[in-house]
C-alpha cells in the first residue's frame, strides 16, 4: 500500500457570497490518524469534498505525493471519503440494492479487501438485500463505515461518523479502525465537533474555524499548552500574568480558569502549593474555548 501526503496550497471556496475555506494552507502527514475538527459551518465537510475532488475549490490546489488531484484517474481508487448520505438518489431511489453498490465499491477501490467487507457487514449486521433508502439512520451509517474500512483507500476520510450509532457501535467502529490501521496504515482523516469519544485515537489535529486553519499539532502538544486552573481566586490571579486565560467562571471566592501556556514542574509545583488543582483541558474544551460563537450552519 502506498501511503500519502496530502498537501493543501491555499484551497478557497466560496458559496455565492459565503466563504467556506479561505486560502488555507495545511498538510496531513502519510500513515497518520487526524482529526479535522471544527464547529457546524467551520468547513471541515468541504475540505474534504475538495480532497476528494467531489467539490472544485474557487481558488488553490491539493496535491497527493506531489501530483495535483485530478489529473490522474487513479485518484479515485485511492481516495474514499464517506459522508453522512450517499446522495438524493440513494435516500429516495431503489434502483439498487446494497450488494450491487458494494460490488461497484469493490471494483473501485485498488486496496479493497473483500474478506474483511464480508466481516465487518457481520459485524455491523448490514443485510446486502435492503435498499439504502429503506435503512434507518443509524444503519445508513453503518453501511458508510463498512464502506470506509473495507476500502483500504491510501487516504479515507469520515464525516461525522457516528451519526445515529448507538454506544455499542460507535465502539465497535473505533475498536476496528485502530485495529485495521495498526495492520494497514494508511492517511486517515475523521471530521468531528463532537470529540470526547475520539480524542484518544487521533494522533493529530486540525482545528477549523470560519474557514481557517487554527491549530495544525500533534494531539500531545496541543493538549499541553492548556490547562485548568480551580481554586480560590485571589491565589490563581497571583500566576495569570504567565498564561493566555481562555474561559473564567465563578462561584463565590472560588474560580476555575482555563488557561493556555507553557507550565513546567517548578511552576507547576508552585501552584499546587498554593491550593490550585491543576487539570488538563480535553480537545472538545480547547475547541469551544478557541471558537465560542462561531457556529453556523454546515456547508
Amino acid at each position: 500500500m502506498t501511503l500519502s501526503k496530502i498537501e493543501i496550497k491555499k484551497i478557497s471556496k466560496r458559496y455565492d457570497d459565503v466563504k467556506a475555506l479561505n486560502k488555507i494552507e495545511v498538510n496531513f502527514d502519510k500513515g497518520k490518524i487526524y482529526g479535522l475538527i471544527g464547529r457546524n459551518g467551520a468547513g471541515k465537510t468541504t475540505l474534504m469534498k475538495i480532497i476528494a475532488s467531489q467539490l472544485i475549490p474557487t481558488s488553490g490546489k491539493v496535491i497527493i505525493e506531489g501530483n495535483e488531484i485530478g489529473n490522474s484517474f487513479t485518484d479515485f481508487e485511492n481516495i474514499c471519503l464517506v459522508k453522512d448520505s450517499f446522495g438524493k438518489a440513494f435516500e429516495e431511489g431503489t434502483f439498487m440494492k446494497l450488494k450491487t453498490f458494494f460490488k461497484i465499491a469493490s471494483k473501485t477501490y485498488k486496496n479493497w479487501d473483500q474478506e474483511y467487507f464480508e466481516y465487518l457487514c457481520k459485524k455491523f449486521d448490514v443485510k446486502l438485500n435492503k435498499y439504502y433508502s429503506k435503512l434507518s439512520r443509524g444503519m445508513k451509517t453503518a453501511v458508510g463505515l463498512v464502506l470506509g474500512l473495507a476500502s483500504r483507500a491510501d487516504i479515507t476520510m469520515f464525516d461525522e461518523p457516528y451519526i445515529g450509532l448507538d454506544a455499542v457501535s460507535r465502539e465497535v467502529f473505533y475498536a476496528e479502525l485502530q485495529k485495521d490501521y495498526m495492520k494497514h496504515p494508511r492517511t486517515i482523516i475523521i471530521s468531528s465537533h463532537l470529540i470526547d469519544e475520539l480524542e484518544n485515537i487521533f494522533e493529530k489535529v486540525v482545528f477549523i474555524d470560519k474557514g481557517e486553519i487554527i491549530i495544525n499539532d500533534d494531539v500531545e502538544n496541543v493538549t499541553s499548552n492548556y490547562y485548568l486552573l480551580q481554586g480560590k481566586e485571589k491565589d490563581i490571579e497571583k500566576y495569570l500574568l504567565d498564561f493566555s486565560v481562555m474561559h473564567k467562571e465563578k462561584l463565590g471566592s472560588l474560580a476555575s480558569y482555563a488557561v493556555k501556556g507553557e507550565m513546567n514542574s517548578e511552576v507547576k509545583k508552585k501552584i499546587t502549593s498554593d491550593n490550585i488543582d491543576i487539570n488538563k483541558v480535553s480537545l472538545q474544551k480547547i475547541l469551544y474555548y478557541l471558537t465560542k460563537g462561531s457556529e453556523k450552519n454546515e456547508k
